[in-house]
């Protein structure tokens, strides 16, 4: 029987075999470092991903506004004119040019090349869009446009009123404001007419200084609660001006009560109702640095608001005879 004991490891070799397995964990520095530099890298990753989010939707929001006009330049190959920016039948004013359609605006007579037409089939010369509305009328009023929405804009809900109107980004140039009732109004008492004014349709040939010098359609952006901005389907929603350059910090004025002043969207309220409106709204977005401006020629330019004041007044008065090279 062999009585030799067993050979034991050398205690250099267990001490190596322990830290080797020891070794194989982070320690908190370690683990901190780590975390450190996902933190470093998420910060430098997180605006690259949102600036390419926007340029996604500023992509989608370009042919939104491509969009519209077509739409507008059918409705110019089917009419020889643009719509009227809004109609309005009034007693004891000046015979109005047209017949029927009390109210209505612009948006209304897009409808149907904006494939709307069995929208734009609910009602009929008679509907007077200025009053409570019937069924029908009702569900255009609330009809809510997917080619007249900028995903770059916040979610508002219809407003929560009798008039439940939906609202949309796109609005079109009035010129320079304020707005007034076309009826109490002449050349003398308001400012240079846009493409879109009251019982007046304009087309190519009224664009005298050209239709690439000529904004149709800009951008407006829409604000929670009680507020007529954008409203698509009533005389006071869907315009904007050329007073002041876009996104500026200046108010736009509204209708008392109808107005709802925010940070990204100022207002004054200034009027009572229709017959004494001073409607001025600036063109804004949500787009860093400027708006989206669609051109008579059917082309869409992003507009810096660092645009010099002269220059986007020019851009909204077709007949002012200034013809501009680049802006």
């Amino acid at each position: 029987m062999n009585n030799t004991p067993a050979p034991t490891l050398p205690a250099t070799r267990v001490s190596i075999c322990r830290r080797t397995a020891w070794s194989r964990g982070f320690t908190l520095v370690e683990l901190l470092v780590v975390i450190a530099i996902i933190g470093v890298l998420v910060g430098l990753l997180l605006p690259a991903v949102q600036a390419a989010r926007e340029a996604a939707r500023r992509m989608q929001c370009t042919n939104n506004l491509k969009q519209i006009g077509l739409a507008l330049h059918m409705h110019h190959d089917t009419h020889n004119k643009f719509p009227a920016g809004y109609i309005q039948q009034v007693s004891g004013g000046p015979a109005p040019p047209f017949v029927g359609y009390h109210d209505s605006t612009w948006v209304y007579f897009l409808l149907p090349f904006l494939e709307q037409q069995a929208l734009y089939d609910l009602v009929d010369s008679s509907a007077n869009f200025g009053s409570a509305p019937s069924a029908a009328l009702q569900q255009v009023f609330s009809t809510t446009l997917p080619a007249m929405l900028c995903p770059s804009d916040v979610e508002v809900d219809l407003l929560s009123t009798s008039r439940n109107r939906a609202r949309g980004n796109y609005v079109a140039n009035n010129g320079i404001g304020p707005m007034v009732s076309w009826w109490l109004s002449s050349a003398a008492t308001r400012g240079p007419d846009g493409v879109f004014v009251g019982n007046k349709r304009y087309g190519f040939r009224d664009l005298l200084d050209g239709s690439s010098n000529t904004v149709l359609v800009s951008e407006l952006l829409k604000v929670p609660g009680e507020d007529y901005r954008g409203m698509m389907h009533y005389t006071e929603g869907p315009f904007y001006h050329h007073n002041q350059t876009p996104n500026t910090n200046i108010p736009d004025t509204l209708r008392i009560t109808k107005c709802v002043n925010i940070d990204r969207a100022p207002c004054t309220e200034t009027y009572t109702g229709h017959t004494t409106r001073e409607i001025s709204a600036a063109a804004r977005s949500l787009h860093p640095g400027g708006v989206q401006a669609l051109l008579g020629d059917g082309s869409v330019r992003f507009v810096s608001d660092s645009i010099h004041a002269q220059t986007w007044q020019w851009l909204g008065t077709p007949q002012d005879g200034n013809v501009l090279n680049e802006f």
